[in-house]
């Protein structure tokens, strides 16, 4: 840490093994961060890139920026990410994607604290348009309470609504309601176009 100043580097070496019974992957990937936090000011971009070693020679990327900003009773904070696909053969040969969101919180009390935030995922875009992708994004809302029980033990309570457009089936990435893989002697159960949502109540504790 320089001034404020971190950076942050990872390599993950190929190992050139089959998954399941199928063809060998050659994939290797690396993650690279840089982080600035002094005072009230939180702000980190991020980049990862991945080469799946397929057949197709696919290549994934995402970029991530995100700031914070601590009021003292408030906070703020804001994040953009672009992911990226090279060399997908079934939809193309780029794909990207768009996602930005804006979060908060506010101490209601000394111990208790509100919390909320939307994100916002953008259709597919293939080979740079989005005509052939229409209705592909989501939208994410969250909002919860946090309760301090001492300086280590933290009740917490949140709520989570996703919706998807159209043409998209996302499901929570932790604790995910799983339809998608679901059948019951017939039709296959999807989020495709469906609102999908959340309760996490917890107790967490640092040691």
């Amino acid at each position: 840490t320089f001034y404020g100043l971190s950076g942050t580097f990872a390599y993950v070496a190929n190992e050139n093994k089959n998954f399941q019974g199928g063809a060998k992957a050659n994939t290797t990937g690396f993650d690279a961060g840089l982080k600035y936090a002094n005072g009230p000011i939180m702000a980190a971009v991020t980049y990862n890139a991945v080469s799946l070693g397929n057949a197709a020679n696919t290549d994934v990327s995402d970029f991530r920026v995100g700031a914070t900003y601590d009021f003292g009773v408030a906070s703020i904070r804001a994040l953009f990410d672009r992911a990226r696909a090279d060399h997908v053969s079934a939809l193309g040969g780029k794909v990207t994607q768009n996602v930005f969101g804006l979060g908060g919180t506010f101490n209601v009390t000394p111990a208790g604290k509100l919390l909320a935030q939307a994100y916002f995922a953008n259709d597919l875009k293939i080979d740079g348009s989005s005509s052939g992708s229409k209705d592909s994004g989501a939208k994410l809302f969250e909002v919860g309470y946090e309760h301090s029980l001492s300086k280590r033990t933290i009740l917490k309570a949140v709520y989570a609504h996703l919706n998807n457009d159209a043409n998209a089936g996302y499901d929570f990435g932790i604790n995910a309601a799983g339809v998608n893989s679901v059948t019951n002697a017939g039709p296959t159960f999807s989020t495709v176009g469906a609102t999908v949502q959340g309760v996490q109540l917890g107790l967490r504790h640092s040691f």
